[in-house]
């Protein structure tokens, strides 16, 4: 059953669900889970609906708006924005559930939404009551210049569809959803991993850990270590660097290219390395590393650690870094790791995924989700790791008076700005996305300067970085897309 809008802001119901749509005319459906009308509406990915599965989420209703249009007072066209929102009134979870609501925008951009009229810290006693979310009413094309029609994870662009998702708030595997609940889903779906890094398998996720000849192998010269950032794992963190960019690496490291696989939400990077540390301890014959690092994202602080701060994890005399390579590495921090932000770093982190090809979507949304839950329920605990990014947290302030270090550092940023046609547009004109950044340019994730820039910090600047132009429409996770970063790889890393 579907009615039309009232754009005046009357109230209308459809169902069980009630919308008030200020300044926005069209018409607005219901659709139950699991009927055909929602499937027809989304049209959803396998990979989605899996991650939704594991996670224990139930889809419980899709509402869709289509033929929208924004109207002035006189019941014009407009251009679009204006400050009004749509406000929906859905049923509420049940006892013993939470709910999060997942808007998705006529050109594809995904965004995470908890209700407005439950405060986190009530989300378990009133599971019997309705739910309101406030949402952006702007409509949002798609641009006639992008291609496939596609909306990502979530089917064919054009519409506004909103997914509220139900979940329990004891998972039968993980326990309650409280502090470090996403702790608990990383230490059951990731692992800490050394691994061999070559063409053959570093887009794999099936390899061996590092045993003993594996450690021998690696203290014969300089070795090449590539450390992952948040959310992925190596296997999806490189997997657009060229595999003949990695084949002449392994031909000047004499085959040892490794990498590190970690927790990166419920550590900071100093106990990433201290159980790098472990294991040297372990495994490695005590002979002493000589290591070159390619990092991406908060994998630079991990290395980091390595370069500036091997005594204070138990590695001084027994790990030296040579060059450390930081692409995108967030050294004075991104505001999106403050914990009043984390919901929007989510939102960064599905838009992204999902316009990745063989991305690993169901394993990044999986985790995604397991943040999002705890968010929910106003529990922060057990998000060290993410907050080690936070530009305002005493891990990065401490990190940052670090006293340097002897590697030689350099950087890769980008100052992203949408291509014509690119599916990434909106978020990156959000002015949410201004606010955060207070209009400093970014990748989405990461202050452009912050990567080598970093106030009184020994090291920095970084000389001579590599910097995307806006023009040329490099985001966060597409810098190993690029021909220019594979150049410097192997102008900097010698072997």
């Amino acid at each position: 059953m579907a009615e039309n809008l009232r754009p005046e802001g009357i109230p209308v119901t459809v169902g069980t669900v009630r919308i008030s749509t200020p300044g926005l005319a069209g018409r607005v459906e219901v659709y139950q889970s699991g009927t055909s009308g929602m499937r027809g509406a989304e049209s959803s990915t396998a990979a989605f609906r899996q991650a939704l599965d594991d996670a224990g989420m139930v889809e419980q209703l899709t509402v869709e708006i289509t033929g929208q249009r924004e109207l002035d007072t006189a019941g014009g066209n407009r251009g679009g924005g204006g400050g009004s929102e749509i406000v929906v009134e859905v049923p509420p979870p049940g006892t013993g559930n939470g709910q999060l609501l997942l808007y998705a925008a006529e050109d594809g951009s995904l965004s995470w939404h908890l209700p407005d009229d439950v405060a986190p810290d009530q989300v378990v006693s009133r599971g019997g009551d309705r739910r309101t979310y406030r949402l952006p009413r702007e409509v949002v094309l798609a641009d006639p210049a992008s291609t496939g029609g596609q909306r990502g994870i979530l089917g064919a662009v054009g519409s506004k569809l909103f997914k509220i998702l139900v979940f329990p708030l004891i998972d039968p595997i993980l326990g309650k959803v409280g502090d470090y609940f996403a702790g608990r889903w990383e230490q059951k779906n990731r692992r800490n991993l050394v691994r061999w890094f070559d063409p053959g398998d570093y887009r794999r996720a099936d390899v061996a850990a590092f045993a003993s000849p594996d450690w021998t192998r690696v203290s014969g010269g300089t070795a090449l270590l590539f450390i992952h950032g948040t959310t992925a794992q190596s296997n999806t963190a490189f997997d657009q660097l060229p595999a003949e960019t990695l084949t002449e690496l392994g031909r000047r490291y004499g085959g040892r290219v490794f990498a590190l696989d970690h927790f990166t939400v419920s550590v900071t990077p100093h106990e990433n390395i201290r159980w790098l540390a472990e294991q040297l301890a372990a495994l490695g014959g005590g002979s002493p590393l000589t290591l070159d690092i390619v990092s991406h994202s908060r994998g630079g602080l991990v290395g980091r650690v390595l370069a500036e701060r091997a005594a204070d994890v138990g590695l001084a005399g027994k790990v030296t870094v040579r060059n450390l390579v930081m692409v995108a590495s967030p050294n004075a921090g991104t505001a999106l790791a403050d914990k009043a932000h984390l919901s929007q770093l989510m939102d960064r982190v599905t838009d992204l995924v999902q316009f990745i090809p063989d991305a690993g979507v169901t394993d990044v949304v999986g985790l995604v989700l397991s943040i999002l839950k705890q968010i929910s329920v106003g529990a922060f605990g057990g998000l060290e790791g993410i907050m080690a990014m936070d530009p305002a947290g005493a891990y990065l302030r401490a990190f940052n008076t670090t006293p340097g270090s002897t590697a030689t550092y350099r950087a890769i940023a980008s100052n992203y700005q949408p291509l014509r046609g690119a599916s990434l547009a909106r978020i990156a004109r959000n002015a949410g996305t201004d606010f955060v950044f207070q209009k400093a340019n970014n990748d989405l994730v990461v202050p452009t300067d912050g990567v080598f820039q970093v106030d009184g910090a020994m090291g920095f600047p970084v000389a001579d970085p590599l910097v995307f132009p806006a023009e040329a429409g490099v985001d966060h996770s597409s810098y190993f897309t690029r021909p220019e970063v594979s150049a410097k790889l192997l102008e900097w890393l010698p072997g």
